[in-house]
């Protein structure tokens, strides 16, 4: 009986072992997979500062470095990342949560990347036509840029605050959105600006809006 006790004390110890190991494994597993996510995100933040930029002023040279084919690269490896932790790795309730928020979170940076190529794109029209400006555009641009950047770091610092104030600002930049609209028509009925630049410019504020959601979601 002793010796049956000593063998089961020395095989439980041994499954504590290994269950350690296994965390610690898909620890380090959820770290990578940590720090692939934060490269996409860094990559798409800089893609939009660019597309922003042409706005102001339009260069095929600066188009160029807006490259989405490696953000949706990164985005197929965490997926494949993620799956390869769910099936292989065991994961306890909280890290499968955390291994499908970032899977939640990658598809939302990748529509992001998505916006920067298509604001790149009608900064080019609108760098074709009549010159015009829109009051509260740059105010707009700053705020769902930051919104963005909040919105990563709330993420790997795991700030509750700040996750909710970026959620809370969502509510600034739909005030934004409404009032360029309006200042778009106002413009356009008073033959301000040409009808080709008011759509291309309500089609870009829609995407500062488009942006801002993503980043609160």
């Amino acid at each position: 009986q002793i010796l049956y006790l000593k063998n089961h004390k020395n095989k439980r110890q041994k499954i504590t072992l290994q269950e350690g190991l296994d965390k610690m494994k898909l620890q380090q597993e959820i770290e990578n997979l940590n720090q692939m996510v934060i490269k996409m995100a860094d990559m798409v933040e800089e893609n939009l500062k660019i597309s922003f930029d042409l706005l102001s002023e339009y260069s095929d040279k600066k188009a160029c470095l807006i490259n989405d084919d490696i953000v949706d690269l990164h985005e197929r490896l965490v997926e494949e990342m993620s799956m390869s932790i769910m099936l292989k790795e065991r994961p306890y309730a909280s890290d499968m949560r955390m291994v499908l928020g970032i899977l939640k979170l990658v598809e939302d940076i990748e529509r992001l990347g998505d916006h920067a190529e298509d604001i790149r794109d009608f900064s080019k029209k609108i760098s074709q036509t009549d010159p015009c400006k829109i009051e509260k555009l740059d105010q707009a641009v700053n705020f769902a840029l930051k919104m963005v950047h909040n919105s990563m770091h709330s993420f790997i610092s795991k700030d509750l605050e700040l996750a909710q104030q970026t959620i809370h600002d969502d509510d600034i930049i739909d005030a934004l959105y409404e009032e360029m609209i309006s200042e778009l028509i106002s413009k356009l009925d008073q033959k301000i600006i040409s009808s080709s630049c008011a759509i291309y410019y309500t089609l870009v504020i829609k995407y500062i809006e488009r942006i801002a959601d993503h980043a609160s979601n």
